[in-house]
């Protein structure tokens, strides 16, 4: 069905239509906008596949060899070759990836919003100087891969809703399905992915959905476009890339070759249903690929996964303990392989351990925490002599394990000593090293280590034009400047850190730079005039500022600003974000547990109770 948008919807920056094949604009829209209409005809899933075709089209429309347009070109091979230039072949990439049931998206976060800092600086361009829009229409956006979505989401949310229009048409009725009733169903597991990130955009875009109610999306003529490398790439790329209808895809297609046969493709299908938040159905999964692999480092590898799980999404230590302890009965120490997941099982025990201890006080936490670390230093011991990539991973998980646990010890200034024994060499010059570096120096109490370490963290990233991270170490910078005293630069810190917040359109960062700069201004006695100053960054950004802060800065009283500065200031992570929901689109654990680890207290017991719960 073809479809004509009603000038009622013009308004509108955001509609989803459902059930029209083909959207079109009239004449008259087209004169006063660029328009991109594109009709999705992949079925793969293949990464980046929508956002290539966009930017082809972009191509044509202005000369390649325009200033913006050649550096969208270097922005987008950049995000495509942070992926396709790995070897996925390579043992250290694919362990980097199987031992994990979270995501590491953070570096792929930072790709996406680069790029669509560079669209958004020439759709800007162009309105100012044509006074023209930007219009998006997707025909079949049911089919565009999870990658795309997530770079067009970050356009429409980096640019005024005045200079752009998305129109995401469906052939059939939004994917609503959310949780998955046989985790084995590989096309009902797609629908699922389907309808929770369209579900997140939904959150995000706030779109006015119009179109008749129809049937179902269809899924079931999907394409699969794997690599000649085995499943074990093909889900690793999926993975990376964060496309996980693409890895069901993969498991798919390797379950009809095999007959279902593979502990495989089953370990695959639990870490996608982790990675997607779907976490019965992960551990379902786990226990399918237990049942094809009886013995051997393989089967404790398994068990580990489904012990991690248990920790780390369940809050159930009780099943994680008897996960690890059956693991132990599979692996020796007779070579690397073995040695290798014993290191792993050791790890994990470690972890849960550490867990475990929150719920102690005093000497009785302090010998579990003790044992613990000499588990870890163990582990360390198996290992050490080994050169394969997957012992080196592991390593280096043990030696940020053993400077977390010390933090968690509160025995700052140990943590800081090995955290840079550890790595000073090896990333010294990686500012979330710099960073990490700085606010442990500042736990340990030395003040001007750790501010001279956040700033040349700071400066690192600036100069990689990474903003998020930017943003997160200008919040760290105003926060221990104000603890310190140094109220001045605080102000600075948190005045900078504002204007990136607002550029990037994030709310809670906003709110969090206004609290730490208006609180600075109290204690250093410049509420009055500094509240001037800050009306002044916002002034053009009232369109993203929350309610309660748009009042605030309209009353321009000292008495009113005290709204903010009366609520606590959220202290800052030790360490920077390995992943970022607003970029990456995925939802976030019910429990940070490093953080809750770090800052853990006897008020503080929300872990208890789910335990308890559990």
């Amino acid at each position: 069905m073809k479809h004509n948008l009603p000038p009622d919807l013009a308004d509108n920056p955001v509609v989803w239509i459902r059930g029209m094949e083909t959207i079109y604009y009239n004449s008259d829209e087209k004169k006063n906008s660029i328009l991109i209409n594109f009709q999705v005809d992949d079925r793969s899933f293949k990464p980046y596949y929508t956002i290539s075709e966009i930017i082809e089209i972009m191509k044509i429309k202005y000369n390649q060899k325009n200033k913006y347009m050649k550096e969208i070109i270097l922005s987008f091979d950049k995000l495509m070759n942070s992926w396709k230039k790995m070897d996925m072949s390579s043992d250290s990439v694919i362990y980097s990836i199987i031992r994990r049931i979270s995501r590491e998206s953070s570096a792929t976060s930072k790709l996406i919003d680069q790029l669509a800092e560079k669209i958004v600086e020439m759709v800007n361009e162009i309105f100012v100087n044509e006074g023209k829009n930007l219009i998006i229409v997707l025909n079949a956006t049911e089919w565009v891969d999870r990658p795309s979505l997530r770079v067009l989401n970050r356009i429409l949310k980096l640019l005024p809703s005045s200079r752009i229009k998305l129109v995401l048409g469906f052939t059939g009725n939004i994917p609503s399905k959310y949780e998955v009733n046989n985790p084995f169903d590989m096309l009902e597991s797609i629908f699922v992915a389907r309808s929770r990130i369209f579900k997140r955009l939904l959150v995000e875009q706030k779109p006015l959905i119009t179109g008749e109610e129809t049937e179902q999306c269809d899924f079931s003529d999907f394409c699969y476009v794997g690599t000649e490398n085995g499943l074990m790439s093909d889900a690793a790329v999926a993975l990376i890339t964060q496309n996980y209808e693409n890895a069901f895809l993969a498991c798919e297609k390797f379950l009809n070759i095999q007959n279902g046969e593979s502990e495989e493709i089953f370990r695959i299908m639990g870490l996608v249903h982790a990675n997607l938040s779907l976490y019965e159905a992960s551990y379902s999964a786990f226990q399918e690929a237990l049942k094809h692999e009886e013995t051997g480092p393989k089967r404790a590898h398994i068990e580990c996964l489904a012990a991690l799980l248990a920790v780390k999404r369940f809050y159930n230590l009780d099943v994680a303990h008897s996960h690890y302890e059956s693991a132990l009965k599979f692996v020796d120490e007779s070579d690397t392989l073995n040695k290798l997941e014993k290191g792993w099982i050791l790890n994990g025990m470690s972890f849960m351990d550490t867990v475990a201890s929150s719920k102690l006080e005093g000497e009785e936490k302090n010998k579990v925490l003790e044992a613990v670390l000499e588990r870890e230093l163990k582990a360390l011991a198996l290992i050490k002599m080994e050169k394969d990539s997957g012992s080196l991973y592991l390593k280096y998980n043990l030696l940020s394990n053993i400077t977390f646990l010390l933090e968690i010890s509160k025995d700052y200034r140990s943590a800081l000593e090995f955290w840079k024994t550890a790595f000073t060499k090896l990333i010294g010059d990686d500012h979330g090293y710099l960073y990490r570096t700085g606010m442990l120096s500042w736990k340990a109490g030395k003040i001007d280590d750790g501010l001279n370490y956040l700033k040349k963290a700071f400066q690192t990233a600036l100069s990689q034009k990474d903003r998020l991270d930017s943003e997160r170490i200008l919040y760290a910078l105003g926060y221990v400047n104000l603890d310190v005293g140094n109220y001045e630069e605080s102000i600075r810190n948190f005045g900078e850190g504002l204007k990136i917040s607002l550029i990037l359109r994030e709310s809670e960062q906003i709110e969090e730079h206004i609290q730490g700069f208006l609180y600075a201004s109290y204690m250093e006695g410049k509420m009055e005039e500094n509240l001037v100053t800050l009306q002044d960054i916002c002034s053009n950004f009232e369109d993203v500022l929350p309610n309660e802060l748009l009042e605030l800065l309209k009353k321009d009283t000292v008495l009113s600003s005290k709204i903010i500065v009366e609520k606590k200031l959220r202290h800052p992570k030790t360490k920077l974000s390995s992943y970022h929901p607003s970029v990456d689109l995925e939802s976030v654990p019910e429990i940070d547990m490093n953080e809750y680890l770090i800052r853990n207290n006897k008020e503080n017991d929300a872990i208890s109770k789910i335990m308890i719960r559990s």
